[in-house]
């Protein structure tokens, strides 16, 4: 009875032509974008665009398994009209020519599957009108794209230390650790309301591995307490699949501002040994062992014993763990005595704040006699030495004589 319906389609359909099979094109597909580990609907759409038609047109995907593309279920599909468009007027699984037919594979991709574009073969097989087996490889363009993955890979501040009520700039480096690429990469920046300055910095298209970096200039205010605080980077970039955002956790610290401390941590004098009537540098060294940079320093000398000269210098900033030196350049005048005279040093400071602190130094600077004085001090020692060596002969004599 099957035979006899077909004998009596095939006499109403058109004449045959010289084609002898028809011969099917791949019209659309949908999606042709695929993500790694998912799975969707593929669409298909196929068009007979040989002279003749097709009976029992039956469809495989992948026979051979050549992609990382694999049919959920069976990949076998016999097109019979329900798989059909309705008002394809197909009749009992014939396809005639110019007739279009859609086909649905519920695919699922490798969780592996590699970035990059596949073919996809799609194996077709029918009956010609003289119901001889006929056969057709068609191949179906899709791209693997992997999903990119934004994170924060560094956070730097410059000063490495903030304080409340001071400016910084907080960089962020952000990596692509995903498997495509991210383009239109946009990074803002939320942070509590006791920071201010930019929240926004365009990053364009960050490759796969790739890196970009956002800077903003910030400020800390006043009522900033010295604790870390949450801050949030939010990604927003377009991928294949459209637009994308992800939200970035950090913190931020804020440093208590600690006390400056500047210590004498040595004394030198140019050249070293010094004379009454004699000009010399004299550099006094001060290090900050402090926990807070001392800026626009200026120490200032004072002396009453026979010193004149220069008595101010100007150091400027001395940050936490260094050492800058005071230099003055000095005359001891031909009256100073020789020996030990202190000196009294008033340290002038600010702190990052800009408050103005005094401190208050001692030091000793040593003068040696002039050669010609230490020569008649020799002179005069020696002679003394003799006249008591000769004092102490003369009085033995003495003794030695009444005892004889």
């Amino acid at each position: 009875m099957r035979w006899i319906v077909i004998l009596a389609v095939l006499l109403v359909l058109p004449g045959a032509h010289a084609a002898t099979s028809a011969d099917f094109f791949v019209v659309d597909v949908s999606p042709t974008a695929l993500t790694p580990g998912e799975t969707v609907t593929m669409n298909i759409t196929l068009k007979n665009l040989g002279r003749e038609f097709g009976l029992y047109l039956r469809s495989q995907l992948d026979p051979n398994d050549l992609s990382p593309v694999t049919a959920v279920g069976s990949p076998k599909k016999f097109l019979s009209r329900a798989e059909a468009a309705e008002d394809t007027g197909e009749y009992f699984g014939i396809v005639r020519q110019d007739e279009e037919l859609r086909i649905q594979y519920e695919v699922h991709v490798d969780d592996d599957a590699s970035v990059g574009a596949y073919s996809i073969p799609l194996v077709l097989t029918w009956e010609d009108k003289l119901l001889n087996t006929q056969t057709q490889t068609l191949y179906l363009g899709v791209e693997i794209v992997g999903e990119p993955e934004l994170v924060i890979s560094g956070v730097s501040l410059d000063p490495a230390r903030i304080y409340a009520d001071s400016d910084f700039t907080l960089t962020l480096a952000i990596d692509n650790i995903g498997e495509d690429k991210a383009e239109v990469v946009e990074c803002g920046l939320v942070f509590p309301e006791v920071f201010s300055g930019e929240d926004t910095a365009f990053l364009g298209t960050i490759a796969r591995d790739g890196r970009a970096t956002a800077s903003y200039s910030l400020k800390a205010s006043k009522e900033a307490e010295s604790r870390s605080y949450d801050f949030t980077a939010v990604i927003t970039y377009e991928d294949a699949s459209g637009l994308k955002r992800v939200e970035r956790p950090f913190r931020v610290f804020v440093s208590e501002r600690g006390d400056i401390d500047l210590e004498i941590a040595g004394i030198s004098t140019s050249p070293a040994k010094i004379y009454p009537g004699t000009d010399f540098t004299l550099s006094v060294q001060l290090e900050n062992i402090g926990t807070q940079d001392a800026k626009s320093v200026m120490a200032t000398i004072s002396n009453s014993e026979g010193f004149v000269g220069e008595f101010s210098s100007f150091i400027g900033k001395i940050e936490v763990d260094d050492v800058s030196s005071g230099i003055f350049d000095l005359t001891a005048t031909p009256s100073v005595t020789p020996g030990d005279h202190t000196f009294t040093m008033e340290i002038l400071y600010t702190d990052e704040k800009g408050d103005e602190f005094t401190d208050t130094k001692t030091f000793t600077v040593y003068v040696d006699a002039t050669p010609e004085k230490s020569k008649l001090r020799v002179v005069a020692g020696i002679l003394v030495v003799a006249g008591a060596a000769v004092f102490l002969w003369r009085r033995r004599r003495a003794v030695s004589e009444i005892e004889g």
